[in-house]
């Protein structure tokens, strides 16, 4: 018979909060499209997700305020928003967590775009990233979890490890 220890329990418990964070991005229809792209080349979804998730790292204070700009409606500091035509999401828990949903693409360089814009904000990128795989690195001295989900969708999540 195994013994369950508090530490297993709890270890258990983050890696389901974690999981149930991501489904919760993935609440978009499932449509495989091509890529809607930003003026800077980035799918438009990778690109929000550079301004509105990282660039308002780590307190993500101003995320809502820049989520709109993509044309998410009713965007606020506890939750986030959607666009009307329901293509992007963007969720946001203050000091905790940012994501960015789309639709399902069929575009294979989206996780190198994802890579490219965490990279370019000075943090650290794994060599070994790959989509579906979380990494940890630090953005303006607080540590995140990064993570590229294609299941369902795309959605483009950073978590903070950091209190």
């Amino acid at each position: 018979m195994k013994t369950i220890t508090t530490d297993r329990i709890s270890r258990r418990a983050a890696q389901f909060s974690v999981a149930m964070a991501l489904s919760a991005c993935l609440m978009v229809p499932q449509v495989a499209l091509a890529a809607p792209k930003s003026s800077k080349g980035n799918d438009i979804a990778v690109a929000a997700f550079k301004d509105v998730c990282l660039a308002s790292a780590p307190t993500f204070a101003t995320a809502a305020a820049k989520a709109k700009r993509y044309g998410v409606k009713d965007a606020d500091q506890q939750f986030g928003g959607m666009t009307d035509d329901h293509s992007m999401s963007v969720q946001i828990k203050p000091k905790k967590e940012c994501a960015v949903t789309s639709e399902n693409r069929s575009d294979p360089t989206l996780h190198a775009q994802f890579l490219r814009v965490i990279a370019a904000s000075g943090a650290e990128v794994p060599n070994d990233a790959k989509a579906g795989k979380p990494f940890v690195t630090t953005i303006k001295g607080k540590r995140f979890i990064f993570q590229h989900d294609r299941r369902g969708g795309e959605a483009y999540v950073m978590l903070s490890l950091d209190k």
